[in-house]
């Protein structure tokens, strides 16, 4: 089985396929993998015993495991404590002096702990054996406090709420633009009244960042370092740089090592405005349209004799279940009569776009399917894809906008969503109501855990590796090189591909730079583009499909 960072092969399996859907639904409550008969082994994390200290112990078979205690708010001892789950994959000869590089993989929402478990291998095969891979869930996620579960103790409900707030929107018709504005709403006043005397407010970025500094610093205490000498090892993708390029400017001098991949513009990101990030994401539509024609009709299903004929066929496909949404109700694929509608088709859409070399086949499949007025493959997808009620990231985007960007009239909300669709005329619907969502979301951290002002750093302790595709479908070039930018010495390294990050393709090049930055702590230089190996269709990833996060 060949990697994203090996040599080409016909089935090249990428990190973000194997993190497709958030592939292992790790929760504090319930075991994750097959048991042994060891009795010391932890299988749960409520097993294991908060300290202000690190301690580990050994878990899901492969792994050590500790929950650190920690302030709600490191500058206000009086507001209480929760705590953070983490686990580390060690490196093949550990020892005091080996590194911890720290991972988060997106959101926000995302676990690191899911991904440690699902991707350690891959992870250590494209960073190095010397290091310890540390994951950990930030706070409200997962095996983390503190809680952002708007419905606490009501699975069923939360179930189904989560099987009918649709986030994709259809621009073109009132009925859903009016629908999901009240819905929006009526979810940001429910989750505030739940959490309105909770500790939820201390569950944002800024105060995760300070839990990473807090993790390193009692990591050197545990190897009897000083704390004040840690320094951070971390890489970030996706919502993920977004959190390293919050700690590098919060603490510019105790950064290690940093690669930031997949950039978020931070001002966009804590502004709450959600309009920038789809600058690149038609091109990404284009390119289905023109590496199917080159696959031919042996690999990809919806092949035309030319691209524009392709994207011809797309057109009248939207169009066409826009205007006439499909029955479903075959029973080995739905549980109960359904649609396959225009804000499914839009959202796969978009979701394709994260790694074509897995997603790209699967979506001709669907638009053949749905040409022939046959919506199950549609259906099947969209069930496991369907965004839900994902609590945590929403509640943590929005508290780090502190209700800079509400959409508060159905005015504003038909403009924004004007604006996005002027940004992508294919997936702009999807996008749209990422920003909706925090409408009277009246939550907001402490002023101690705001960001004012622009990310960013004179002079860091050490340069900023940031990386970015040329063609990233929600995380533009341009925002990696804005972002290096703004912390002089980093550098903006290229990597000449559709998808979102480095992750999404094959390129050795790419991967030589990320080890060199690591173990000689030498940067590319200026202006670098690296090729990659890999072509979807021709190099077909075979994975299941990744719900839709940033």
């Amino acid at each position: 089985m060949k990697h994203h960072f090996s040599a080409p092969s016909k089935s090249c399996v990428t990190l973000s396929s194997i993190l497709a859907l958030g592939a292992l639904p790790i929760s504090s409550a319930s075991p994750v993998t097959a048991r042994n008969d060891n009795t010391s082994m932890i299988y749960d994390f409520e097993k294991l015993t908060p300290s202000t200290e690190l301690r580990w112990a050994p878990c899901f078979d492969n792994f050590t495991c500790a929950r650190l205690e920690v302030p709600l708010d490191y500058s206000d001892p009086s507001a209480g404590r929760t705590n953070i789950a983490y686990i580390k994959k060690s490196a093949q000869n550990e020892s005091q002096s080996t590194e911890n590089i720290i991972l988060n993989p997106g959101g926000p929402g995302g676990s690191g702990v899911q991904l440690i478990m699902a991707a350690g291998d891959i992870l250590t095969e494209l960073l190095g054996p010397q290091f310890n891979l540390i994951g950990f869930d930030p706070r409200g996620v997962n095996n983390s406090g503190p809680s952002l579960d708007c419905f606490p103790g009501q699975q069923e409900a939360k179930a189904r709420f989560g099987s009918t707030f649709q986030r994709p929107v259809d621009s073109k018709n009132l009925d859903s633009v009016v629908d999901q504005f009240e819905m929006a709403g009526a979810y940001g006043r429910w989750c505030s009244n739940v959490h309105k005397n909770s500790s939820a407010r201390y569950a944002n970025t800024p105060a995760v960042a300070a839990d990473m500094l807090n993790f390193a610093e009692k990591q050197n205490v545990a190897y009897g370092r000083p704390a004040e000498e840690a320094k951070v090892w971390y890489f970030g993708i996706s919502y993920g740089t977004l959190l390293g390029a919050t700690f590098a400017s919060l603490f510019p001098d105790r950064i290690g090592r940093m690669i930031l991949d997949a950039v978020v513009d931070g001002e966009e990101y804590y502004h709450g405005v959600w309009v920038g990030n789809l600058l690149e994401t038609d091109n990404a539509v284009r390119s289905f349209f023109k590496y199917c024609h080159e696959a031919g009709p042996d690999l990809c299903a919806f092949y035309s004799p030319t691209p524009a004929e392709i994207e011809d066929r797309l057109q009248k496909v939207v169009q066409d279940v826009r205007d006439h949404p499909i029955a479903v109700f075959d029973p080995s694929v739905t549980a109960f009569p359904r649609l396959a509608t225009y804000e499914e088709l839009n959202f796969i859409l978009l979701s394709s776009l994260y790694s074509p070399l897995t997603y790209f086949p699967l979506l001709a499949q669907v638009l053949r399917d749905l040409e022939n007025r046959n919506g199950s493959s549609l259906v099947q997808i969209t069930s496991l894809t369907r965004p839900t009620a994902d609590e945590p990231g929403a509640m943590i985007l929005c508290m780090d906008a502190a209700g800079r960007y509400n959409l508060s009239t159905i005015e504003k909300w038909e403009q924004h969503i004007g604006l996005v669709n002027e940004e992508s005329v294919y997936v702009g619907d999807s996008w749209s109501s990422i920003a909706l969502v925090c409408r009277n979301m009246d939550i907001y951290p402490p002023e101690s855990q705001q960001i004012h002002g622009v990310l960013s750093s004179n002079k860091t302790s050490f340069p900023i590796l940031f990386v970015g595709n040329t063609v990233d479908p929600v995380t533009p070039l341009s925002f990696a090189k804005k972002m290096a930018s703004l912390f002089p010495g980093s550098v903006a390294l290229t990597q000449n591909s559709v998808g979102h990050g480095i992750i999404s393709a094959a390129s050795t090049c790419t991967a030589g730079y990320v080890r060199t930055y690591l173990v000689e702590g030498s940067l590319p230089p200026s202006n670098t583009t690296c090729e990659v190996e890999t072509t979807p269709f021709i190099d077909a990833s075979i994975a299941p499909v990744r719900r839709f996060r940033i």
